[in-house]
């Protein structure tokens, strides 16, 4: 009696992928734009703002872009709408905030902050904040569905102010007046972690998320004292050559008044 035929059957499985994050649409671009507040820039009345803080949810003009990227990325971290890529979580975060003027509205009622384009408030101050920090943990609650916290946070103070403020023992060894170079390297260390508030600072790269300006200050120095150098040598070298060809140029020239003036005595003797 004959076998029947044994049929394999391969099953195979779809690999889903998420995608990566794009460059903004216009679709999403307009979107954001009509949220209330957006046409204007957050920090100053600039209009048409071209970069935003996904983090914070608002719109910002290109020169106040730049004040935010000197906050750090764990405070405000800055995207062109036009250059950078954005994910979807990004987008929602944006979607999420309602525009400026919600925030604006926030960080007034739960920080008593001025947040008026005109009143001079710094952006470390508007955002740097207790309430700063509250706005960006609500705004990624929204954006993930989660329960929004309505308590503001604690505000960790560093121990480097606690060290700079002196000890209460009433001790005086002389260390106020260390060097200025311990001063320098200390003030670095600090600016490098961010300051008091947020901890480390979270160097990214793109468009809109430059290194903090703490971390470029040392190259910075070092690059303008080899630049400086090289200007000196440069200078002194082509100081030198023209010295030296002066030189050769004056001696040639006695050199021929000689043989001018022997020419002209023999010719007198003749």
């Amino acid at each position: 009696m004959a076998s029947a035929p044994t049929t394999t059957t391969t099953a195979t499985t779809a690999t889903m992928t998420t995608p990566g994050p794009t460059m903004m649409k216009s679709t999403d671009r307009e979107e954001l734009r009509a949220l209330p507040g957006n046409d204007m820039c957050i920090d100053c009345p600039r209009r048409n703002p071209e970069w935003a803080s996904v983090s914070l949810g608002i719109f910002l003009c290109l020169e106040c872009s730049g004040l935010h990227r000197g906050l750090g990325t764990h405070i405000s971290f800055v995207r062109s709408v036009r250059m950078d890529s954005w994910s979807d979580a990004q987008l929602a975060s944006m979607r999420a905030s309602g525009g400026n003027d919600a925030a604006r509205a926030f960080l007034s009622d739960k920080g008593g902050i001025d947040m008026h384009p005109a009143s001079g408030t710094s952006v470390r101050d508007k955002y740097d904040s207790p309430a700063g920090e509250l706005w960006r943990r609500v705004l990624k609650a929204r954006a993930s569905g989660e329960e929004e916290p309505t308590e503001l946070p604690v505000v960790v103070v560093s121990d480097d102010d606690d060290s700079e403020s002196g000890s209460d023992d009433g001790s005086d060894d002389g260390s106020e007046s260390g060097s200025d170079d311990d001063d320098d390297d200390d003030d670095a260390e600090k600016e490098s972690r961010g300051g008091n508030v947020g901890g480390a600072v979270k160097i990214m790269e793109g468009f809109g998320s430059s290194p903090h300006p703490s971390t470029l200050k040392p190259e910075k120095k070092r690059r303008v004292r080899r630049i400086v150098g090289a200007a000196a040598a440069g200078i002194g070298a082509v100081a030198g050559f023209a010295l030296n060809r002066r030189r050769k140029q004056k001696e040639a020239a006695n050199s021929s008044n000689s043989n001018n003036m022997v020419s002209a005595s023999l010719s007198m003797r003749v």
